[in-house]
């Protein structure tokens, strides 16, 4: 099975991740029973093509760093196969149980050695993956050393012309690693990860520490690298704007799922998913005369421990999708969800909105939930806060709101929020989305292109 977001005209994949998993479980109580389980990666799946940069993105704490601990077992995955076919090894049929031979979540010690020299690992904080006391040549050669080679010159010959390679001097062999600047200990990182010549690099968020203009030379010097050495990358990164600048594809990563997944130019030109758009949005333009609409996110990422039903965007989404029945504009469509998620997480207090308010001739004027302008006034600062107007365009809308408002005004927040729960249920919240193939490789997973599908496919009123 290969990706099917990669063009059929392509390589064998070099990696496969396929249904990957990493679940860790929450226990409790004196025996430590497991009642739960946070899914830092959740079913993904992608595959990296011989001498292609695949980009993986994504807000912090959606799984993109535990996929990649998954992919070289630094983590034991809880479920899924991670199948590599590395130096020329085609691919095999399934073994009598079931498994695939290449499959690396399956592999012994031996192989797992094996497979690590193949696949390198480099690392967001330099600093910390460098023993102190070690000199930064002794800690690239140790790589050598681990995997068989014992001659101490010819690991020193190889490891001085890689820090050359890597823009150091070969003087550096016997330097500690706090003699260097965090763009130079990166560069060490590069050399560490290329000495055994492997036929992958994970590189994780590998520049994000760095300032701008050392950004540049890092990311110049890993695409340079990756051309001289052959090598195939898996770029992790937060930062669409670096993606844009290394990789031939990029996969979407939200709260353990890949959302959105294909080449870098038609996801950039024409992204597919809300959240891929909102990404894009956070790009800054040089170009003063250019105006970008910035998308800003409510709330935050969901806990990974109980995600959302349906959609797991769909709390933050900005085109979440109106029940039937409903037609707001969608930005009043988003803040009235964000009041109904907030009475359902009980996170509202009434009585902050019930405040004395001024009267007529200056004086102050009692309003409480007891009395007709007290109930107006709670209503009118609810909305405010909320960015919500004075009065809903949709008439259905509008009266759901003022029910809840009144009953949150008097006191009642578990009433207030059953009345929205009960009155918007956006079909984001039922529904899983399935992927959608846009072309060329480019897949989504969100709701609203089923909907247009099915609008487009319905036959037309006759009437």
């Amino acid at each position: 099975m290969t990706d099917p977001t990669k063009p059929e005209a392509a390589d064998e994949p070099l990696l496969s991740v396929r249904d990957l998993e990493k679940h860790y479980p929450i226990e409790a109580g004196l025996f430590s029973r497991q009642i739960g389980a946070t899914k830092a990666v959740d079913g993904i799946n992608f595959d990296v093509y011989p001498g292609e940069t695949l980009g993986l993105v994504g807000e912090s704490g959606c799984g993109k760093s535990t996929a990649a601990t998954s992919i070289v077992r630094l983590e034991e995955p809880t479920g899924g196969e991670v199948l590599f076919n590395g130096s020329g090894r085609g691919r095999r049929e399934r073994n009598d149980d079931g498994t695939h031979p290449h499959d690396v979540t399956r592999f012994d010690r031996t192989e797992l050695k094996a497979f690590r020299r193949d696949v390198q690992m480099i690392f967001q904080d330099p600093s910390s993956s460098f023993d102190p006391r070690m000199t930064v040549g002794s800690a690239v050669a140790e790589m050598l050393l681990v995997h068989g080679m014992t001659d101490e010159r010819r690991r020193r010959a190889i490891v001085e012309d890689l820090l050359e390679r890597v823009g150091l001097s070969a003087a550096d062999y016997n330097r500690y690693p706090h003699e260097f600047s965090g763009g130079q200990k990166q560069r060490l990182a590069l050399a560490r990860a290329l000495v055994l010549n492997p036929e992958l690099v994970i590189a994780d968020e590998p520049v994000s520490a760095l300032d701008v203009s050392v950004q540049a030379e890092v990311l110049s010097l890993i695409d340079d690298l990756q051309t001289e050495f052959d090598l195939s990358l898996l770029f992790i990164s937060h930062d669409m704007s670096v993606i844009e600048r290394v990789c031939d594809r990029v996969a979407v990563m939200y709260l353990g799922e890949i959302v959105e997944i294909g080449p870098i130019e038609d996801v950039f030109a024409d992204p597919q998913h809300p959240y891929t758009e909102a990404l894009l949005s956070s790009i800054p333009t040089p170009d003063p005369r250019i105006e970008r609409e910035r998308i800003e996110l409510s709330g935050s990422v969901p806990d990974a421990a109980d995600p959302p039903d349906g959609c797991r965007f769909h709390t933050r989404c900005h085109r979440v999708i109106q029940p039937e029945g409903i037609d707001l504009e969608q930005s009043n469509w988003r803040r009235l969800l964000d009041f109904r998620n907030r009475l359902a997480a009980e996170t509202i207090d009434p009585e902050s909105f019930q405040k004395d308010t001024p009267g007529e001739a200056g004086t102050r004027t009692d309003v409480t939930h007891d009395s007709a302008a007290g109930t107006a006034a709670t209503g009118a600062r609810i909305r405010a806060e909320f960015g919500l107007p004075e009065r809903l365009s949709d008439r259905t809308a509008e009266q759901a709101l003022s029910d809840a408002i009144e009953r949150l005004a008097a006191g009642n927040v578990e009433a207030a929020a059953e009345r929205l729960s009960s009155a918007f249920v956006t079909p984001c919240a039922t529904t899983v989305p399935e992927d959608t193939d846009h072309g060329n490789g480019h897949r989504s997973s969100c709701l609203r292109h089923r909907t247009e599908t099915e609008s487009a496919d319905s036959p037309p009123d006759d009437r």
